[in-house]
């Protein structure tokens, strides 16, 4: 219950993170920049992402130490996940987090690489071959070993944030019962083989005496004792160590073990042997070795003795040693993978030892074509060793069926089905558009009735394993996956390639339901006020989708001046803010559903009391026709108001705000939505709309003329080429009369209200006679245009 609790916890948390990325992201967008230079900072993006959840993770670490002191008797892990879940659920997290970005800084260079680049490869294989470092002219020869190499690299820094190597061994190191001394080999069964040669006075080796004697030397469980103490006695001579020195033993491959998984250099590598006197063990590994820091060269080593030494590695991972992790470390040199799977424990050691096997089969084949081809046939012949190209088959789809292989693997079939793991999974295999595809099904399928709307998505056939992908309420997830893709997006633009997410072959829906990411989010930043940072989001999207997202997102904001600055950042961010007001209310005007038949109006509305006329009051209209209470509107017709309100706001589109509040007026009265109706005349009038299309102050009745030439010089002042003269002039009189109707009605239902609330006290107060006289007054004037035709001019000239 408390790990569900965290999780709910952390979905909703919004920190500086948000700021951080979007002002990295507004860096390498906003400045004018020439494609290399913007190429660069694009690339440069997921580094900046990763050193910042870096950051976050290195803020939680030490707060959760604090929340650990409190009980020094208990395990630190076991403390710390017990007394503050959401601490440790949180740390979890970011190193997932940090590692998709770790991921993605090294693998997005390698895949979008620039012609200088490319040049760049080019001369760095020439010099590399004069140079003799057969390691790099491998890799400069060959972009699917580069990004192999990226991966395992990857891997092995993922590994190295883990436990310190002597803590992982520190059981075993008990257990090999002494004390602290690390060093100085077999202890115990050097002291048994100096007794067993005391006992029977013999200065040579023991396994010069009689057969019987040797056979009757045994370890403290009765096994047979080695009789010498070289470092492959054990295998030789088909015997074992004292039980004491088998841990230590599997200590110390434990420990080679872990440093070849996570990359050491040799330098740090001979330092942990030496610390223990076993620098043989060192030795054994540095002819290839694959580091993390790239700090070995391959320079004064015979390509024939390189493809012997990986063949006398893999026969030593297959029948040598005498434990596990003593394999593992020779299946690690020679590139085999089932004697490396056997220890692996989570999805990152399978995939390095898959990962680590191609890497080194193709550095193999490599190796083979600079050796004469005498020697390479010889060696291939008469050693053997694993080929793991041909083990997976076909090269181009390898990388995806491995990664369906790993998520069938029982050991760690629920690792592999965790959102993030998954997605790192999708990046590594090159099927990171199909995954970001599901994603946005899965956020567009979690979309409340409000947000519905915002994704336009239609219900698909397509079964979604959803424990793969982040869910909606998973706010931390999406502001992932949707920088993944718009990284991608934005490099697919900049080499002009096919987009590389959505090819040209795949489904039309592909597309939408990946921007889907972008709009959750922009929802997202709404949700948690950034609203100044939509703009530039819905700025990767392309017209008509960037008008979409803003439109539902902006649509909230009810005050001029955020609106405007929501117009400056949308004409910063690149996106045309005439094509964005349009779109915004014909899309909330489309939203109301298909037009009706008929006129709802016309048999249920009237504003005069039923029944017979009195002789004192005749029939008296009905008082609050509009409705009970004027403030409620529905809020698909709120936004609509609010959309007019967008429009007034760039002077260009005053013909839109007149042609469109016709059309909104028409369907708040056809349908009786009077409340409605009375807000738009009181936010959006006729004359803030002339005002806004003369650019000058004064009354109404003072600046506006009823002929076509007044409105062909006003369209001529902004330049408007897509409305005549004639259509401004009747939209300007249907939304003129159609609000004066309005107004008039909203002054009726006043006066008669004033009229059912007076009391016989009241009727004595000179303020109500005056309030009664200015309503009246209102009313006639609000009236007379009625009277004179208005409205018949638009219906007759249809």
């Amino acid at each position: 219950m408390a790990s569900v609790e965290a999780e709910k916890f952390l979905s909703y948390e919004a920190g500086p993170e948000v700021e951080e990325f979007a002002n990295a992201l507004d860096d390498c967008l906003s400045p004018p920049l020439s494609n290399e230079e913007r190429r660069e900072r694009i690339l440069d993006l997921p580094r900046k992402y990763y050193e910042n959840a870096l950051r976050r993770l290195a803020q939680v670490r030490p707060r959760m130490m604090r929340n650990g002191q409190d009980d020094v008797d208990m395990d630190a892990d076991d403390d710390v996940a017990n007394s503050n879940p959401a601490s440790a659920e949180l740390v979890k997290r970011l190193e997932r987090e940090a590692q998709t970005w770790d991921l993605l800084r090294r693998l997005l260079p390698l895949r979008y690489t620039s012609s200088d680049n490319r040049q760049s490869a080019s001369k760095t294989e020439h010099s590399s071959v004069d140079s003799g470092d057969l390691f790099k002219s491998f890799l400069a020869s060959d972009s699917s070993a580069r990004e192999r190499q990226a991966v395992i690299q990857w891997l092995q820094s993922n590994a190295s944030s883990g436990p310190d190597i002597d803590e992982l061994a520190h059981e075993l190191q008990q257990n090999a019962d002494r004390g602290d001394i690390i060093a100085h080999g077999w202890l115990h069964t050097r002291s048994s083989i100096k007794l067993r040669k005391s006992v029977t006075a013999w200065p040579h080796l023991l396994d010069r005496q009689s057969p019987a004697i040797a056979t009757s030397f045994h370890t403290s469980d009765g096994s047979p004792l080695v009789t010498q103490l070289d470092p492959d006695a054990a295998t030789r001579q088909g015997r074992k160590l004292e039980p004491q020195d088998e841990y230590f033993e599997r200590a110390i491959w434990l420990g080679c073990w872990e440093h070849l998984r996570r990359g050491s250099s040799l330098d740090t590598i001979r330092e942990w042997c030496q610390e223990r006197t076993e620098m043989w063990r060192a030795i054994s590994t540095s002819a290839i070795l694959l580091s993390a820091d790239d700090s070995q060269e391959v320079t004064d080593t015979k390509p024939a003795s390189l493809a012997l030494w990986r063949r006398m590695c893999f026969s030593l991972s297959r029948s040598g040693g005498c434990d596990d992790y003593e394999r593992a470390v020779y299946g690690v040199l020679s590139g085999d993978i089932p004697s490396v799977e056997k220890v692996a424990l989570n999805w990152d050691d399978f995939l390095f030892a898959n990962y680590n096997a191609l890497l080194r089969t193709q550095l193999d084949n490599y190796i083979l074509g600079q050796c004469p081809a005498d020697v390479a046939s010889n060696l291939t012949q008469s050693f053997p060793s694993f080929d793991a190209v041909q083990f997976h088959g076909e090269p181009r789809t390898v990388d995806m069926r491995l990664i369906r292989a790993l998520e069938a693997n029982p050991q760690i079939k629920d690792e592999a089905n965790e959102p993030n793991k998954a997605l790192q999974a999708s990046l590594i295999s090159k099927e990171i558009g199909q995954h970001l595809y599901q994603q946005g099904l899965i956020i567009s399928s979690g979309a409340n009735q409000n947000e519905s709307t915002l994704y336009r998505s239609k219900p698909s056939k397509l079964e979604v394993n959803k424990e793969r992908f982040f869910q909606s309420t998973q706010h931390y997830g999406l502001r992932i996956v949707a920088h993944i893709y718009l990284l991608i997006n934005l490099m697919d633009k900049l080499n002009s390639k096919d987009d590389s997410l959505a090819p040209a072959f795949s489904p039309p829906e592909m597309r939408r339901s990946q921007q889907n990411l972008i709009a959750g989010y922009a929802n997202y930043l709404r949700l948690a006020e950034f609203h100044e940072l939509i703009p530039l989001y819905c700025s990767i999207l392309e017209p008509p989708r960037s008008y979409e997202v803003l439109s539902y997102n902006l649509i909230h904001e009810n005050e001029a001046s955020r609106r405007l600055l929501q117009l400056r950042l949308i004409r910063k961010a690149g996106i045309d803010v005439l094509g964005f007001v349009k779109t915004q209310a014909w899309l909330l005007f489309n939203d109301l559903g298909p037009a009706q038949h008929g006129c709802p109006a016309k048999e249920g509305f009237s504003i005069i009391e039923p029944g017979p006329p009195t002789s004192r009051s005749g029939r008296p209209v009905r008082p609050d026709f509009f409705g009970d209470d004027e403030r409620f509107v529905d809020q698909a017709h709120e936004n609509l108001i609010r959309s007019l309100e967008w429009l007034v706001l760039v002077q260009e589109t005053w013909p839109n705000v007149l042609s469109m509040g016709t059309k909104i007026y028409k369907f708040f009265l056809r349908n009786m939505h009077l409340s409605a109706a009375r807000q738009l005349m009181k936010r959006v009038p006729f004359s803030e709309v002339l005002h806004a299309a003369t650019e000058e102050s004064g009354d109404e009745m003072e600046l506006y003329e009823d002929i076509p030439e007044f409105w062909a010089r006003q369209l001529d002042r902004r330049g408007i080429r897509d409305v005549t003269p004639q259509q401004a002039l009747s939209d300007a009189r249907n939304f003129r009369e159609l609000e004066n109707l309005v107004r008039a009605l909203d002054s009726l239902e006043t006066v008669a209200s004033l009229a059912e609330l007076t009391n016989e006290d009241q009727k004595k107060k000179r303020e109500f006679w005056n309030a009664i006289g200015d309503e009246v007054k209102n009313t006639k004037e609000n009236m007379q245009p009625l009277l004179k035709n208005w409205l018949l001019v638009g219906i007759e000239g249809k």
